[in-house]
């Protein structure tokens, strides 16, 4: 088994980081600068190549849920976890983190003045969600509190991956970047099972690298692994809109070391509609419409797959790429064109 090979593997150490901190996104940039805040000397590495970095916070929207009132909010997210199991600590901490995104901009990311994503740009009509954001689901109990952050008056500009990897660049005499270099895996002292190090691809060598004091995964999914795709989710294929560097590696190599997984089978959708993510031949990443095109929902506008069929609900307005689905908001269906089969 692989997990035997990399934990009694004659070791030759070809450096050693106090912490080494796996993915190059809003995570890791955070984590790599906190630990070398604190004293450590940290290795962050990632596989994106240079100018690539940032998994999908490079590309996303830049806005941070934020909320006002930490009991509200937390009324409201057990009601977006329904019956699914939560442990009340996590939440806990996961809520205060949330109320406090304002000052934590300020604090930590150099912002002066942290946007308002509902003082903005609330819209009249924005109870129906086809014309906001936040709250997605204004019939919750708490979602009077809920509100959206970014770090000035704009989106899908990468602004927040910029602030972020800013704060790493600044500490770049206690953090060595990787680019280009992906981790392959964890390894672990064969006597008590903890991590001590990870073997990382570096031009095109494998080296072992120590971790004195730990090792964080800031890995992202497995969108880019078709393989992964039809095992958990159970559809054909998705088309990526973020980064192309999330092939599942960190699930290869949580396993090899004995983790559980757990609730593989949500995905996010692009949120404004359920079923607007075009191939595009030319390019690898998909394009998709920014904002609902306003003729798709009075009937003046179609969508037909290749066979004629009408292709999804032009009326159907998306939470985050879920649909309301027999009481409930679930993923969307996955439509395959004729010409993929």
């Amino acid at each position: 088994m692989k997990q035997t090979t990399y934990s009694n593997q004659q070791r030759h150490w070809a450096a050693a980081y106090d912490v080494i901190v796996i993915g190059f996104g809003a995570a890791g940039a955070t984590t790599a600068r906190f630990a070398a805040d604190n004293g450590a000397r940290v290795l962050l590495t990632d596989a994106a190549p240079e100018g690539h970095e940032g998994g999908n916070t490079r590309y996303a929207g830049q806005v941070v849920l934020t909320g006002y009132d930490f009991d509200k909010m937390k009324r409201y997210f057990k009601q977006l976890f329904d019956s699914i199991k939560i442990d009340e600590k996590i939440l806990d901490t996961y809520i205060r983190g949330l109320v406090s995104i304002p000052d934590y901009f300020k604090r930590y990311l150099e912002v002066e003045n942290p946007v308002s994503y509902n003082k903005v740009h609330r819209d009249p009509d924005f109870e129906e969600f086809a014309n906001g954001l936040s709250p997605e689901y204004p019939e919750f109990e708490g979602s009077e509190t809920v509100d959206l952050t970014t770090v000035h008056d704009g989106y899908f500009d990468a602004s927040l991956w910029k602030a972020l990897r800013h704060q790493v660049t600044k500490r770049l005499d206690q953090i060595d970047v990787w680019l280009a270099s992906p981790a392959k895996h964890l390894i672990q002292d064969p006597a008590t099972g903890a991590i001590v190090g990870v073997q990382i691809q570096r031009h095109g060598h494998l080296v072992n690298i120590k971790a004195n004091n730990g090792v964080v995964m800031a890995v992202g999914g497995f969108e880019n692994n078709n393989d992964d795709i039809q095992n958990f989710i159970g559809v054909p294929k998705l088309k990526v809109i973020g980064t192309l560097y999330n092939k599942g590696d960190g699930l290869k190599m949580a396993q090899e070391v004995g983790a559980k997984l757990w609730h593989m089978k949500s995905y996010e959708g692009f949120g404004f509609n359920t079923g607007f993510t075009f191939e595009n031949p030319a390019e690898a990443r998909g394009k998709f419409i920014l904002s609902p095109w306003p003729d798709l929902s009075n009937g003046s506008i179609f969508v037909a797959a290749d066979d004629g069929s009408r292709y999804v609900r032009e009326d159907e307005n998306g939470r985050h790429g879920h649909a309301f689905e027999h009481g409930s908001w679930k993923n969307p269906t996955v439509y395959t064109s004729p010409l993929d089969l």
